[in-house]
């Protein structure tokens, strides 16, 4: 590998060339050392801000750029001894921010991932004795990176204010902490105390946007995921802005994801989280084959080297440094992954956690539950390290909590199954006689019970008994009640039929419908699902055997009909399997008849569960994006 040595006092600036197209592939490669050219004039050195002595050995010029969400800055050969980076949003120049040199954990060094909230600049300095040959920065927005375009930017029509070209990074003075070095024997974490009455007391899944759900349906194509008994979370925070918006938020986590997988970047098999939060506290899956880990386990990652093995990797998207705090809905995210995972597995998160350091070569002893800093020297998490004590403490009353459903004073359970075993998953009591029970994600967290008295909607706002609820006021006593996400925006609508008019209510808040449309006949039977696999759910009819399908929720013909099952089966519809199309199941008796493909033929599954006399639900209990199956049986009879 060839280094070239730039010397110390010189400066190198980029070259200003061609402005940047729309780039619909989504990602732009610039190597920098391809348009640099040396500069004599070295009178914006300030020795006083360095990371090296004599200057920094690269600075571009402010760049304009196509809106990104993530940079990184990746290489070959030794390290840099420092990389800043700022960006331009919202016509304003941010301040520097030193990003952390990663290198020794396979595929192309480089930094840790740089968020911004839709930049249309950047700039970049470098300090080093030698400035690596090649010097990439990646700029991502999301779209996708299977083509990536090497092209430089021209430079930026707003310009930084003059002078600031050396001013201290903001995170500059962050002490790193050195790694743990504790030593003892091989082991997992220590068990809770009563690990025999925790491993029946589960915490329910927190709701989590599975990979498809932010953009990645795609497997790695030459990576089998390898699983490890769960031992401990290692807690993260990104790089560069908090400005990003709830709705930019996916486009965030489909760039790490390219920056961390892609040759061009770091080149790992895959994004190195297992979980990332955003400061909305909104959960990603993050790796593949996260949200498949049997419980006790989790899918290695790459987020912790030496520590990936037998660790959750979970990171909150932002910086969190100075006087900048991650939000509480953020740490309560955090709270609900550790304390689903670990009463899953039995661990306790004021406990520890033995593995081998492969950097040290013998074992070392870490808290069950730490940062990023406690296994590497890195300043992150940021402020969310000091929270960590109080975190734990959290986690613990959450499995501490999490015994046996109370009943109260509800007649209604629910049996859900996520696994098609012939035994409940788990139980949920909401409702009393006489309430209808129906099952939707009506505030967007997740599928949900909620039970019509009259024309009276009351909502579990969780999954557990008991559970907070909220009250509405919907239409009138009488008509059919059906849920569905149609315009695909993670939540669900609730739908009230009247004959063969629809009448949909988008804001339950309001005992007015947002849109009303008509489709099929009075006795038809209705389903309200995601068919064509697009995202929003649609309205489909059947008669006898024949389900009337249509693209979307507008009043008119099918486009579509197939046959499946027999005149009087009972009919349900979910996702059932891996990919995003919802398909049909019947039921006869207690045996289920599961369709994966929504065509006419023979059933791809089979199986029994429940009684003849049970209602049957369907809701994604477990939140890993495949829909299980609920019976309701009311306790009082």
């Amino acid at each position: 590998m060839k280094i070239r040595a730039a010397v110390l006092g010189a400066l190198i600036t980029l070259s200003p060339t061609v402005a940047i197209a729309d780039s619909p592939d989504g990602s732009v490669l610039i190597n920098l050392l391809d348009v640099a050219e040396p500069r004599a004039d070295a009178s914006l050195l300030a020795p006083q801000s360095q990371r090296s002595t004599g200057g920094y050995s690269l600075l571009t010029a402010p760049l304009e750029t196509d809106e990104f969400f993530v940079a990184g800055v990746t290489w070959e050969g030794p390290a840099p001894t420092a990389v800043d980076i700022r960006v331009l949003e919202h016509g304003q120049w941010g301040a520097w921010y030193a990003l952390e040199i990663e290198t020794g954990e396979g595929g192309r060094d480089g930094t840790e991932p740089f968020i911004a909230g839709g930049a249309e600049g950047i700039q970049v300095r470098i300090s080093g004795d030698a400035i690596p040959e090649d010097l990439d920065l990646a700029l991502l927005d999301g779209h996708g990176a299977d083509n990536v375009r090497e092209e430089a930017p021209s430079e930026a029509s707003t310009v930084p204010m003059p002078g600031t070209e050396s001013a201290r990074a903001i995170n500059a003075d962050e002490p790193a902490s050195e790694p743990l070095l504790e030593t003892g024997g091989a082991g997992a974490a220590e068990p809770l105390t009563q690990a025999d009455v925790q491993a029946l007391a589960a915490v329910d899944a927190p709701r989590v946007i599975a990979r498809a759900g932010w953009g990645e349906t795609r497997v790695p194509p030459a990576w089998k995921p390898s699983y490890a008994n769960l031992g401990s979370a290692v807690i993260h925070h990104t790089a560069g802005s908090n400005t990003y918006t709830a709705s930019q938020a996916p486009s965030v986590v489909r760039s790490i994801h390219d920056y961390h997988t892609y040759s061009w970047g770091r080149g790992w098999d895959d994004i190195g989280y297992n979980f990332l939060v955003d400061r909305f506290g909104t959960i990603y899956e993050g790796r593949y084959g996260t949200l498949a880990s049997a419980k006790g386990k989790m899918v290695v990652g790459g987020h912790a080297a030496p520590a990936n093995t037998g660790s959750v990797g979970i990171s909150v998207m932002g910086t969190y440094t100075g006087s900048v705090q991650p939000s509480a809905s953020s740490i309560t995210a955090i709270e609900d992954i550790i304390a689903w995972q670990f009463s899953a597995a039995g661990l306790d998160p004021e406990g520890t956690w033995t593995f081998y350091n492969s950097n040290l070569g013998r074992y070392s002893t870490v808290p069950a539950v730490l940062g990023h800093r406690d296994v590497s020297s890195t300043v992150c998490p940021g402020n969310i390290y000091p929270l960590l004590p109080s975190l734990r403490r959290s986690v613990a009353a959450k499995i501490d909590s999490a015994g046996e459903p109370v009943r109260g004073d509800n007649d209604l359970a629910i049996y859900k199954t996520n696994d098609f075993g012939p035994v409940a998953n788990s139980i949920q009591y909401f409702g009393k006689t006489g309430d209808e029970l129906y099952v939707g994600n009506i505030l967007g967290n997740g599928d949900l019970p909620f039970i019509r008295r009259g024309n009276t909607f009351i909502l579990a706002e969780g999954p557990g008994s008991p559970t907070s609820t909220r009250t509405y006021t919907l239409g009138t006593a009488g008509q059919e009640v059906y849920t569905g996400d149609i315009r695909g925006s993670g939540k669900e609508a609730i739908i009230l039929r009247s004959g063969n008019r629809f009448d949909i209510y988008e804001d339950p808040s309001t005992n007015r419908p947002t849109s009303s449309i008509n489709f099929g006949r009075a006795g038809d039977e209705v389903f309200v699902f995601d068919w064509d696999g697009d995202g929003m759910d649609e309205i489909a009819v059947r008669r006898g055997n024949t389900f009337y399908l249509k693209w979307m929720v507008t009043s008119g013909n099918a486009d579509r009909e197939i046959n499946y099952g027999r005149r009087g089966d009972e009919v349900y519809v979910g996702s059932w399997s891996s990919n995003a199309v919802e398909t049909i199941t019947v039921r006869r008796g207690n045996t289920y008849y599961m369709n994966y493909t929504n065509s006419s033929g023979v059933a791809d599954k089979q199986f029994n569960y429940g009684k003849v006399s049970d209602r049957v639900v369907v809701g994604d209990w477990d939140r890993d994006g495949r829909d299980g199956l609920g019976v309701v049986r009311d306790l009082s009879k």
